[in-house]
């Protein structure tokens, strides 16, 4: 790509309300010698910040974060308006993107990071400028994994996500598990690519373990209900049952919330669990390497780049389905149902008696042949390409 498209990253969310993998995509790319920026419209929720959210800036500003050209602007959201919310976002996000057009000139493409509502922005941008736009859709909840993920579709979400997908040049997928409910929201024939979220393999790099007597297990996932800890906890008191040398690590925040409290207070096995806290990524790496397996019990995931870290580092993995199967197979891992208890500890049981027959840098070289920043950007150079030369 010898003209250096300009590419502008549009995120439904970003940092410091998530959206890593949108800027570790967009660093990588720039360090191939693409023009990429970001558009970042913070959602500031007034259930989490209450008067705190005033702190943040009122105007749309300028910097660079991270080695990137970021166009930033915080939006201010309340409980109980969740349309309402969507369509000021998009309309301020419009308002932003006139903004950076006058500075920093039109893009070549919109490359969106979720439909909602980063997707609906872009299919108003399109009408008005004539800027094509792709989506990367991430939200596991279009995996249907569970009733909880079937029940956050709304009706009156559909005509902003049929117009959104159905405008776009390409719908990309991290996992194609995806695609089905997707499908129901197209009016017309837009075509699909799988392409997975990137993992910086040369820093979760695999690195030789050492067996002690204690079988480490880790997981690195924040208290959420879609991480299903519910079960992860339950399912680890039956593990302790019948294997006495096992130990769990947990890595990330809000276990102080009462809903934790609730799981943990019918916690046998207690002593075997140990928490971290949040960690930089040197800290969950040298977790990584200090464990013997991983697990991750979620309910709804679209493919989970702690996973992929995970992987990257060599570990033999316990998952439940929402994992795609690229991931999860039989050389890397064992796959259980959501949402079950008795599976989840008997797949641990399983991995504890036979973590040592993986192959570690299969494992860790795997993920560099379909998650490596190589790959990634040159499977995504290629699709601007194809659509820009459309």
């Amino acid at each position: 790509m010898d003209n250096k498209p300009h590419i502008l990253m549009l995120p439904s969310w970003y940092i410091p309300e998530g959206g890593q993998f949108c800027r570790n995509q967009a660093q990588v790319l720039c360090k191939k010698g693409l023009n990429v920026n970001v558009l970042a419209n913070v959602s500031i929720s007034w259930k989490k910040y209450k008067f705190q959210s005033f702190i943040f800036p009122w105007k749309t500003f300028a910097s660079e974060e991270d080695g990137l050209l970021v166009l930033r602007k915080f939006t201010r959201t309340f409980p109980f308006f969740r349309r309402l919310n969507g369509l000021i976002w998009s309309w301020r996000t419009l308002k932003a993107f006139d903004k950076y057009v006058i500075i920093y000139g039109k893009p070549d493409l919109i490359h969106v990071h979720s439909v909602l509502w980063g997707g609906y922005a872009a299919y108003l941008i399109q009408k008005k400028r004539g800027v094509p736009y792709i989506i990367t859709e991430h939200k596991g909840i279009f995996g249907e994994s569970c009733d909880y993920a079937k029940k956050q579709f709304e009706k009156w979400q559909t005509p902003f996500m049929e117009k959104a997908f159905s405008n776009a040049k390409t719908i990309v997928l991290v996992s194609n598990n995806l695609r089905p409910k997707i499908n129901t929201y197209l009016t017309s024939n837009v075509p699909f690519l799988e392409i997975s979220n990137v993992v910086d393999t040369d820093f979760y790099y695999l690195k030789e373990r050492k067996i002690g007597e204690d079988i480490k297990i880790v997981a690195v996932n924040c208290f959420l209900f879609v991480k299903a800890y519910d079960i992860l906890l339950p399912a680890f008191d039956k593990v302790c049952d019948e294997t006495s040398n096992v130990r769990l690590k947990i890595v990330g925040e809000y276990f102080e919330r009462s809903e934790f409290q609730e799981i943990w207070t019918s916690i046998i096995h207690k002593d075997k669990i140990s928490f971290s806290g949040e960690l930089d990524s040197f800290g969950v790496r040298e977790e990584l390497w200090n464990a013997n397996i991983f697990v991750i019990s979620s309910r709804v995931e679209s493919q989970s780049v702690s996973t992929l870290e995970a992987l990257s580092t060599g570990l033999p993995i316990v998952c439940t389905t929402v994992i795609p199967k690229k991931m999860a197979n039989n050389e890397t891992a064992i796959v259980v149902p959501v949402e079950d208890i008795d599976a989840l500890a008997d797949g641990i049981i399983k991995m504890a008696k036979n973590f040592r027959n993986y192959d570690n840098k299969m494992i860790s070289d795997s993920v560099k042949n379909y998650a490596g920043k190589d790959v990634i950007s040159a499977k995504l150079i290629e699709l601007y390409s194809q659509i820009l030369s459309q």
